[in-house]
């Protein structure tokens, strides 16, 4: 493992540092599409049971992609205090400029990667941790083994099963998710899997399957409800994982639900946003709630209604920048968020 790199014989050196990459969604990123890459930071005690923190500026992580693959050049889901140094989208070197990193203590950076060509063989994603001085470029630090600074992850890219997926909801009823989706087209599908998570997105499991009707030119619809969740004051997390006949899959959106039924609540998710959809997940209302997109300086940009469950607001030809999602019911209901927008 890397220890906190040190000047002296006298100097406390920090714990020790790995690193673990792992391809999420099973290794997949569809030909054309997005995938991300999870670089686990692990921090442990020294060899000598030291205990310093990794300090801000000190830990550079390299990684690189074969020509299968491009870095995207937007990161936006970094941890606060860690940035891009440089991306040429074939190597992406990232540093905790303005974070320390406790012992014990495990930061997830992910990734994201975009297929460029339909992979053959055993292509291989490396990552390489190493200390430096202030996130420079500079000699390395020494003081430790460096036999886990650098680790492997295969991934495959793969062509995007074909369905197109339309008007996917997930929503509260009776106090029980129910997942609504429709397909406007299906090519050789076998079925859908209903997968759910925690808030941490970590640990997704399969919670039922539905049979897809396998080829089809006209819109099909599709209902899921999971029965078995216990009510709870946090939200937790639904994909679909749409899979065809030949055993090729791609997952959807990630869309939230509140599983309390008895509280009023409203989020919104992602934020920032930056695909050009920003989910409104209410609960509790007793009406449906006008909700309205501000600028700033108070100008109304979009306007439409939400109720119970999820909705959807395109966002995708509003200008970059910062805004105000104000929500009014009948009920009382007035609630203002701050929303980022990175189209």
């Amino acid at each position: 493992m890397m220890a906190f790199g040190f000047f002296s014989s006298s100097a406390i050196v920090a714990q020790n540092v790995s690193v673990n990459m792992l391809v999420l969604n099973a290794g997949i990123v569809p030909l054309g599409s997005t995938g991300t890459v999870n670089a686990t930071i692990n921090a442990s005690l020294g060899t000598a049971g030291q205990s310093s923190p990794v300090a801000a500026g000190k830990l550079r992580l390299a990684v690189t992609v074969p020509p299968s693959l491009l870095i995207a050049t937007t990161q936006n889901n970094l941890p606060a205090g860690w940035t891009v140094l440089n991306n040429d989208g074939t190597v992406i070197n990232i540093c905790n400029s303005s974070a320390s990193i406790a012992v014990n203590t495990a930061i997830d950076l992910p990734i994201t990667l975009e297929g460029v060509t339909i992979t053959s063989g055993s292509p291989i994603i490396s990552g390489q941790i190493t200390f430096r001085n202030n996130c420079n470029p500079g000699p390395v630090l020494s003081g430790d083994n460096p036999a886990d600074n650098s680790s492997q992850a295969g991934f495959s890219v793969t062509t995007p099963t074909p369905v197109i997926l339309s008007d996917f909801n997930a929503s509260l009823i009776n106090c029980q998710p129910s997942l609504n989706w429709t397909t406007e087209t299906e090519i050789n599908s076998s079925k859908f899997e209903i997968e759910r998570a925690a808030k941490d997105l970590s640990n997704w499991v399969s919670v039922g399957a539905i049979n897809a009707t396998g080829n089809s030119s006209s819109k099909i619809k599709y209902k899921f409800v999971d029965q078995n969740i216990a009510a709870s004051t946090e939200k937790v997390f639904y994909r679909l994982k749409m899979i065809d006949k030949d055993g090729r899959f791609k997952f959807s959106d990630v869309l939230p639900v509140f599983t309390n039924c008895n509280k009023y609540s409203m989020s919104v998710f992602p934020n920032p946003v930056d695909k050009g959809r920003l989910y409104i997940v209410a609960n509790g209302l007793q009406t449906t709630a006008t909700v309205s997109l501000l600028s700033l300086a108070g100008q109304v940009i979009l306007k439409t209604l939400a109720a119970n469950g999820t909705s959807v607001l395109d966002v995708s030809k509003i200008v970059k920048g910062i805004y105000v999602l104000n929500i009014q019911g009948s009920n009382g209901v007035d609630k203002r968020i701050k929303v980022v927008i990175n189209n």
